[in-house]
């Protein structure tokens, strides 16, 4: 039964609605793994005409748990565990209560939600970057706790965490590696709330699964 309702879910997407999703997967994570950030702001701009605005996050948190696993273990060599342990402390009793609120938005709020941090999140990490953070642990664990209820609705707010990790002192190919780490722990925590509700459907996961396999090359 759950296969029956999978293939039927394929099809009524459409074989051209599927490939523009599989081709949108392919570019954003090419552009994803090069920079380490604003692949989710990408792929959900993609996703969310073709699938609608509700299930982009659940569809994404998928897709992102296959990517940034990849991500992680070709970096996994420059992964710094003190500045992962700082943030994701804080990050993820916030991304839990903030995905069980996802669930009781409507569409419109979430769009809104997708929006305004898409809107204000470049200019903030701008602006963080030019005051030429100086991070602790502390400051991270801080940077974390917001990263972490923005995380739970939205996608993309790793680039917010860009200038505490350089901050605290990280290499380019160490923060590469523990954003990774740090994302791969974000969408799973995502995956486990998302999957105690009705967000998850098994259709939605097998797409974020295709679109995951996508990503790896």
């Amino acid at each position: 039964m759950i296969l029956d309702g999978i293939a039927q879910f394929f099809a009524e997407i459409g074989i051209w609605t599927f490939l523009v999703i599989l081709v949108a997967g392919l570019i954003t994570s090419a552009v994803h793994g090069a920079s380490g950030v604003a692949g989710g702001f990408l792929m959900a701009a993609a996703l969310a005409p073709l699938i609608g605005v509700r299930p982009v996050l659940p569809v994404l948190s998928v897709a992102l748990l296959v990517s940034h696993s990849t991500r992680a273990l070709l970096n996994i060599g420059d992964f710094d565990r003190k500045a992962f342990t700082a943030v994701i402390v804080s990050s993820v009793p916030a991304i839990v209560l903030a995905a069980i609120a996802y669930g009781r938005l409507s569409t419109t709020a979430i769009a809104l939600v997708f929006a305004v941090v898409i809107v204000l999140s470049i200019p903030l990490r701008r602006i963080a970057t030019s005051r030429n953070i100086r991070a602790t642990k502390k400051t991270l664990t801080g940077a974390g706790a917001v990263y972490g209820l923005i995380s739970g609705m939205a996608v993309g707010p790793g680039m917010l965490l860009v200038p505490f990790l350089l901050g605290y002192g990280l290499t380019r190919q160490a923060f590469v590696a523990t954003l990774a780490v740090i994302a791969l722990t974000t969408n799973l925590t995502r995956v486990a709330v998302f999957g105690g509700t009705n967000l998850l459907t098994w259709d939605y996961l097998a797409l974020g699964l295709v679109v995951g396999l996508v990503t790896i090359p």
